[in-house]
């Protein structure tokens, strides 16, 4: 087994847990904030609900990162040790495919920011259109944060993967 892909295994791995435990705390933090919220009389109730959902949704994705990750890498460094060059057809295949994705999600997550800018100025006089534009926008301006971020560790493991598959 190659100790220098195996490093860069452990490596991009490690930004992966550590990422789904910073998402899984903005989720929390969401959370809290969309419950703290939610009591407000002041048309504060759709946003605090929007808020409550993603934060959901966010815990829920940063704990299912968290928790797959470890098992992952077992996989990957079993699967290494086995068969080097099957591991780097399906590992390259599969950080090509994720890779292609961020920048999807990227450009969804742009579209929506610029929309739910506009909705929440533009309704600003009503609470439940605002609310919802306006916590929409905070937690996919996150997520936008959070992709940019994994797919520049991405490309740094995928081009490991190219490179050592070349030598």
């Amino acid at each position: 087994m190659s100790a220098t892909i195996a490093q860069h295994v452990a490596t991009y791995f490690e930004g992966e847990k550590n990422a789904g435990m910073l998402i899984a705390g903005i989720g929390a933090a969401m959370f809290a904030a969309g419950t703290a919220l939610f009591p407000a009389r002041h048309g504060l109730r759709a946003f605090a609900l929007t808020l409550l959902v993603w934060g959901t949704l966010e815990f829920g994705l940063g704990a299912g990162l968290y928790l797959r990750t470890g098992p992952q890498v077992v996989d990957l460094l079993r699967d290494l040790g086995r068969d080097a060059a099957a591991f780097y057809a399906s590992e390259g295949a599969r950080m090509a495919k994720v890779q292609r994705n961020f920048v999807v999600l990227e450009a969804v997550w742009l579209g929506a920011i610029a929309v739910t800018g506009v909705l929440g100025v533009v309704m600003k006089k009503s609470p439940l259109a605002s609310g919802i534009a306006l916590g929409i926008l905070v937690n996919v301006s996150v997520l936008l944060a959070f992709d940019v971020v994994a797919e520049r560790r991405g490309a740094i493991y995928e081009r490991a993967l190219v490179d050592k598959r070349l030598e």
